[in-house]
């Protein structure tokens, strides 16, 4: 009679206790598989899987973005953050964070981009683009996204990507090309363009960059209260108006005036006048979001966009805003109160009709004895806000 061996027994119960790979049944309800290469990871619960999900995606070197078309919000890797020097989790999780980031050249090929997953024209996209880093200077980096769910009427809900860094790579094919450039010209030869002093030509660069951005700023910039010109308030109200299309967000718009000013020019002199603005304009900007826009736009008249706000919102937030304005002293026994008028755009609006209702508003507000807030009179639905997840100031 043959004995068994113990060793093989235990070594064929061990084996025939571990679940097949390709049994399906042997998995839990519920669990989760990911392939990778030759090796499987299996999860027995959901929790477990996101686990692994996200320790890999916090040490792959690619920054991950997963867009939500339902809420508007953006969850981004920890590499997203620390590939362009940002501490993690330092933005809002919207789509603000990612395109005030981008190179403006850059920007209208990204968004149009972008807006063919939007619109449904194609499922993913790739585009090479500049992203600003947390010290000013801009890194090369390849976008690769792809729609992952849609709505039932055929809208995105959900998309994928991952921002990878090709700086390096990006910078030696733009130099080539330069140098491929320069000597198919004929206006140098390879041994002066391996003599040119590099650092000394980024410098100059960067001094001329840097005389650019100073003159822009001073181009967009009133010279008086240092916040937005009636120029950049034009340009940047189209351009939340292509956003709040593009993503189906609330846009509200408010204009608001101090009343009475010409009063305090006259009883305290126009030095007084000048820093009553100043520091009513101090006020507003410390009041409000980095989203927002607040612009002079002319005299003692100031306007703000609103992203992502309902007419609602933007009526409460006004409301205090003109009690923060009455009860602040800005000047030494100066107080001042101001007439708000507030609009909301809709998805057939021009920029005409955005601010016409909120002037008709404003003028109301002064025919009415002033130091209020009263908003259009809405004959149209707006768009709806259940895409946005930063309508409250």
């Amino acid at each position: 009679m043959n004995k068994s061996n113990p060793s093989l027994e235990h070594n064929e119960r061990s084996h025939s206790s571990l679940p097949d790979p390709l049994d399906l049944k042997s998995i839990e309800p519920g669990a989760s598989q990911i392939t990778y290469q030759h090796q499987t990871y299996q999860h027995k619960t959901i929790a477990d899987a996101d686990k692994t999900l996200n320790c890999i995606l916090d040490v792959i070197a690619e920054g991950t973005w997963d867009w939500d078309g339902k809420t508007g919000s953006v969850l981004r890797s920890t590499a997203w953050f620390e590939m362009l020097g940002y501490e993690v989790g330092t933005f809002q999780q919207n789509v603000y964070t990612w395109e005030n980031v981008i190179h403006k050249e850059d920007y209208d090929k990204v968004m149009q981009s972008f807006e063919k997953i939007i619109t449904h024209q194609t499922d993913s996209y790739c585009i090479d683009y500049r992203c600003r880093k947390s010290d000013g200077s801009y890194l090369w980096i390849t976008d690769r996204s792809k729609a992952v769910e849609y709505n039932p009427d055929g809208s995105v809900a959900r998309i994928i990507g991952a921002h990878q860094d090709i700086h390096q790579q990006k910078k030696a094919q733009l130099s080539l090309f330069k140098q491929n450039q320069q000597l198919e010209l004929g206006n140098t030869t390879l041994e002066k363009l391996i003599s040119i002093k590099t650092e000394q030509l980024e410098a100059k660069n960067k001094q001329l960059e840097e005389k650019i951005l100073e003159i822009e700023r001073l181009a967009n910039t009133d010279s008086l209260t240092n916040i937005a010109n009636r120029k950049k308030f034009e340009e940047a109200l189209n351009s939340e108006i292509s956003r709040a299309n593009r993503y189906e967000h609330a846009l509200s718009f408010v204009i608001f005036d101090i009343d009475h000013f010409k009063l305090i020019n006259d009883s305290f002199g126009h030095k007084i006048g000048d820093q009553v603005l100043q520091n009513m304009a101090s006020v507003v900007v410390n009041n409000i979001r980095d989203i927002d826009v607040f612009a002079r736009w002319g005299g003692e008249e100031f306007v703000l966009i609103l992203p992502c706000i309902t007419i609602e919102a933007a009526l409460n937030f006004s409301e205090r805003l003109r009690q923060l304005i009455s009860q602040t002293e800005l000047s030494k026994g100066v107080y001042i109160t101001c007439s708000f008028g507030v609009s909301e755009y809709h998805n057939t609006d021009t920029v005409e009709d955005l601010f016409h209702r909120a002037d008709q508003a404003l003028y109301s507000v002064k025919n009415n004895g002033r130091n209020s807030v009263q908003c259009e009179k809405i004959n149209a639905d707006p768009i709806s806000t259940s895409n946005c997840t930063t309508n409250q100031l």
